[in-house]
């Protein structure tokens, strides 16, 4: 056993302990992956990240899912943890349930391939978002409402992806001049015909999300956070299981994340920690 999986195994029991848990191990997890992609790219290390992205994906959905129901006390069974049942009383009190966190669980359960997440994401309530202890911009529930729309074929997707564009222009900050408007022009290339060209589109926002994380960060901190766009990376995996080529390559950008190569090892149990 690696040390990687050894400090991955020490943390499982934690999921027993406190509901919140969920996010946090989630959060470990993809930065994990994060750190993994210094690393020379072996079978091992593509599983590995595999099997986080996989079990990140099926945390995140659940713990939203409490709050849609938050009296109701739901077992949540997770390959390789035990069994725990939470409900979600006060749980928007937390400030955990948010947009921003909505749209990494999302793209998290895009890369996992978990349609069950995705659905159960697409179908949270904006409205119930917005009593969060954590409150966004305006522009950020925009943000979800696109992602949901076309997750659920709305007629209206085309109409949210143009204001919601308008906004992030109006807004004018640095996160919504790159971040927010680099994700929603590269989920346009990838599901409109307005004539962007997809490849081009995704390695442009990759390096402009990465040079605001690294600004963000400031000089004497690693940017942990630009070494994987998850939306971006997400989006990726959109474009490749739509039989499209991706010609952008690069350490932040893992193949084997993308072409889903070690899913149906993990998600059958051949491979676990």
């Amino acid at each position: 056993m690696s040390d990687a999986e050894d400090d991955l195994d020490k943390r499982v029991r934690r999921i027993s302990i406190r509901r919140e848990n969920l996010t946090a191990l989630a959060d470990d997890h993809i930065d994990h992956v994060r750190w993994q992609t210094w690393l020379e790219q072996t079978p091992e290390v593509e599983k590995l990240s595999t099997l986080c992205f996989v079990e990140a994906a099926a945390m995140r959905a659940a713990y939203f899912k409490l709050a849609q129901t938050p009296e109701v006390e739901q077992a949540i069974s997770i390959p390789g943890f035990p069994t725990v049942r939470w409900n979600g009383n006060r749980i928007l009190e937390t400030g955990c349930i948010n947009s921003a966190d909505w749209i990494d669980a999302y793209f998290t359960a895009v890369i996992a391939r978990d349609t069950a997440s995705m659905d159960s994401l697409a179908s949270f309530s904006v409205d119930l978002m917005k009593q969060s202890a954590t409150q966004s911009d305006a522009v950020m529930y925009s943000l979800v409402e696109v992602f949901q729309a076309y997750h659920r074929g709305s007629s209206d997707y085309g109409d949210k992806l143009i204001s919601t564009m308008a906004e992030l222009r109006a807004d004018g900050d640095d996160w919504c001049l790159f971040v927010g408007m680099g994700m929603l022009e590269t989920f346009a290339a990838l599901t409109t015909d307005i004539g962007y060209d997809f490849n081009q589109v995704l390695a442009k926002n990759l390096q402009l999300q990465e040079r605001y994380r690294i600004e963000e960060a400031g000089e004497h901190r690693i940017a942990v956070q630009s070494f994987i766009n998850i939306p971006l990376l997400g989006m990726a995996c959109m474009w490749h299981d739509r039989g499209n080529e991706l010609q952008v390559s690069g350490p932040f950008l893992p193949p084997a994340l993308v072409d889903g190569r070690w899913l149906d090892e993990v998600k059958s149990g051949r491979y676990t920690r």
